[in-house]
Order: structure tokens, then C-alpha cells, then sequence
């Protein structure tokens, strides 16, 4: 079915639009899908309430979809919506449900999602692939089959304002071999069995001070950097409490860098912090070029097991204006084993149940400025430093 147009000369321009760009299209009386697929090469905007039925296929440039009032797309067990190949679509104020993936852009597209709620879909609630490109603003993604954000294929997401990604079967957030930059941004991974995965090369970037990551209560890990990915915070806190396994791990070749007077506070999980399998931490702040007066921080507190574990060739340096604060963990406060290297200064290693500090296996540590309470390690261990620390001991 065609829809009703309305032709408006404005200062000597042919302005084209849909009439329910003014009054929406009820899709209880008429098809969404057909309204989008008859648009033709048009760039228009379609208000629509009601539930509609999907399919519905966005591959024209500079469509915006908006709901009102109570207004829902219902993928009906295929994909609800699709941007193939466009840019500039505008998706905002409805709810996406019940379709295999809720929304896909794929083919290079790029596109917008504000004040969206996408949810119970079998597979991913929102999937980029190939090469696309999405910027998002309050958006809400729940009870999804596999992954709530699924960011593949070269693509890249921005994320300002709220992403709340909860209850995933799987991932909250996965982005793999793309990109994710965060800017004056909250997300929320919550209540998934991984919070937030950044794996297979990618990269993720937290943009400013105002930024946030809240990875909690999640079944496995809260955050995770993994396969020679890397992750960035300047100025940015993340936040990982009440993960059964880990706080935050950093795997297999991966980095992580906190900068700027950036905050982890890992505390009452399994283990706070884990970097193993050749990976590397860096926290540190130089107020002269990065602007920010405080300190850079690591807090590992009240984790069930470990505070901070660094493995397997690991390496954690910690310099500057930077500093590790691990205390009252269930077993010991920071542990390296199997070529592990670190370098403290200006940290506080105390409380800890089983021991504060164990070093093991062709560990290497330099420790500057630390203020700690009983440890142990072996005559495999290579320590400097001023903190007293004589091996074996």
C-alpha cells in the first residue's frame, strides 16, 4: 500500500514527505513495511504507533522511523529490522521485539538509535556487521538469546548518553574485530553471563572523565579484553562488583591503559583483576599533558578470592601519579606467577586474608613506595626496589 504525500514548497525548495510524517501511521490500519519499502529513493520520516508486524527493510538513505505512544516492531521470529547498506537512518522511541535479531545494519550502513528498547529476540538485540557504523543514545537492550550489542565485521559504535544491556544470555556487550568509543557515556552491563567482552583485535576507547562502565552481577566476567584487543580510559571509571568469576580480566595478548586520573574499582567478586597470557596493564597519569590532577587507580577490595593476579608472562606497570589499592580479599592481595612482571609505586597491599603478597616462578617485580603486610615468594623471584622484599622468603 502507497502512502499519501504532501508537497510543500519552502523558499523555493520541493520538500517531499510521507502525510504521516505529521500524523503517524497507525499500523494497526496500515503496513509499516510496506510504508518503508514504497519510499523509493526518498529521504523521509515516518511516525508510526501500534504494533507493526516485521520484517521491516531499510535500504534507502535518510529514513528516519519514530515511534508514539506505544509503539512496537515485532519480528515475528525473523529479523524485526534491517539497514542494509544506508546511511543516515534515524531510529528513535519505540520498541524492537521477538524477531531472531532485533535490529541489523549491515553492508556498510550507518545509522542512529535513540530512547530504543530492544528486546527478547532469539539471537542478538542489536547486530553491526560488515563495515558499519552506529552512534547511540539511550537505549536499552534485554533478555536476548545470545548478545544484547553485537559489533562485528569492521564495525564501529559510539555510544553517548545510557546503554543498558541486561539479562543477555550470553554477552551484554560483544564487539569483535570493530571498534566501541564511549563519550560522556554510562553503559550497564548487568545481569548477563559476560557484562562486556572486547575481543578478537578490537578496540574500545572511554573518551572523558564523565564516562562509565558498570559491569555487575554478571554470571561469569564482568569485562573482558581479550585476543590482542586493546581498551583505553582517559579519565573514564569502570566499575565490576558482584561477577561470580572475574571483576575485569585482560587475556591473550590484549592491553589495557588507565590515564587521566581513570578509576577500576574491581571489589566484591570472585577475583577482582586478572591479566594473564602475555597481556599488559598500564596505569599511569602525567598531570602535565594529560590535564588531570588526580591519581590513576586500581582498587581490588572484599573479591572472594584474589584481589589482582598477574600470569603466564603477564605484565602489569603502575608509574607516575598511579597507584594499586588491594585489601580485605578472601585469599591473597596480589599474586604473579610464571614470569609475571610488575612495577608499583605509591600502593597499598594490606588486609588481605591468606597473605598479602605471593610471587612465584620467574616472577620479576620492582617496587617503589609500598606499604604491605606479609608476603611469601620462592628463589625464583627477581625483586629491586625499596620495599624490603627479600626472596625466598
Amino acid at each position: 500500500m502507497r502512502s499519501s504525500i504532501i508537497v510543500v514548497l519552502v523558499s523555493g525548495f520541493l520538500v517531499v514527505r510521507p502525510a504521516f510524517a505529521e500524523n503517524p501511521l497507525d499500523c494497526g490500519k496500515r503496513s509499516l513495511a510496506d510504508a518503508v519499502a514504497s519510499l523509493g529513493d526518498k529521504a523521509l520520516v515516518i511516525k508510526f504507533t501500534g504494533l507493526c508486524a516485521g520484517p521491516i527493510v531499510i535500504d534507502t538513505d535518510g529514513v528516519t522511523l519514530e515511534g508514539v505512544g506505544d509503539a512496537v516492531i515485532d519480528g515475528g521470529t525473523q529479523d524485526a529490522v534491517t539497514i542494509t547498506g544506508a546511511a543516515r537512518v534515524t531510529l528513535a522511541s519505540f520498541e524492537v521485539r521477538h524477531g531472531r535479531n532485533g535490529i541489523v545494519a549491515d553492508n556498510g550502513a550507518h545509522l542512529s538509535l535513540t530512547d530504543m528498547n530492544v528486546h527478547g529476540n532469539a539471537a542478538s538485540g542489536i547486530s553491526l556487521r560488515t563495515g558499519s557504523t552506529a552512534v547511540i543514545r539511550d537505549v536499552t537492550i534485554a533478555e536476548n538469546g545470545l548478545h544484547g550489542l553485537d559489533v562485528q565485521g569492521g564495525s564501529a559504535i559510539r555510544v553517548n548518553g545510557t546503554l543498558n544491556a541486561t539479562s543477555n544470555q550470553v554477552f551484554g556487550i560483544s564487539v569483535n574485530g570493530s571498534s566501541l568509543t564511549m563519550a560522556k557515556a554510562t553503559v550497564a552491563a548487568i545481569g548477563n553471563v559476560v557484562g562486556v567482552q572486547i575481543g578478537t583485535n578490537a578496540n574500545a576507547f572511554i573518551d572523558d572523565s564523565s564516562s562509565v562502565i558498570n559491569a555487575n552481577n554478571n554470571l561469569a566476567t564482568g569485562l573482558t579484553v581479550v585476543s590482542g584487543s586493546h581498551l583505553v580510559s582517559f579519565g573514564g571509571t569502570i566499575n565490576a562488583s558482584g561477577n561470580a568469576g572475574v571483576g575485569v580480566s585482560v587475556n591473550s595478548k590484549s592491553g589495557l591503559d588507565l590515564d587521566a586520573g581513570s578509576t577500576l574499582d574491581s571489589s566484591g567478586n570472585g577475583d577482582g583483576v586478572l591479566i594473564q597470557q602475555n597481556s599488559v596493564m598500564t596505569v599511569f597519569n602525567n598531570p602535565q599533558f594529560s590535564g588531570a590532577p588526580g591519581f590513576s587507580t586500581v582498587s581490588v577490595r572484599n573479591n572472594t578470592r584474589t584481589g589482582l593476579r598477574v600470569l603466564n608472562e603477564a605484565v602489569i606497570t603502575v608509574s607516575n601519579q598511579a597507584r594499586v589499592d588491594s585489601r580485605q580479599n578472601g585469599t591473597v592481595g596480589f599474586v604473579g606467577d610464571n614470569g609475571a612482571a610488575a612495577t608499583l609505586v605509591n600502593s597499598t597491599i594490606t588486609g588481605n586474608v591468606a597473605r598479602d603478597i605471593q610471587l612465584t616462578f620467574g616472577t620479576r617485580v620492582d617496587l617503589q613506595s609500598l606499604t604491605f603486610g606479609s608476603y611469601s615468594c620462592d628463589a625464583t623471584v627477581l625483586v629491586r626496589g625499596t620495599s624490603g622484599i627479600i626472596c625466598p622468603h
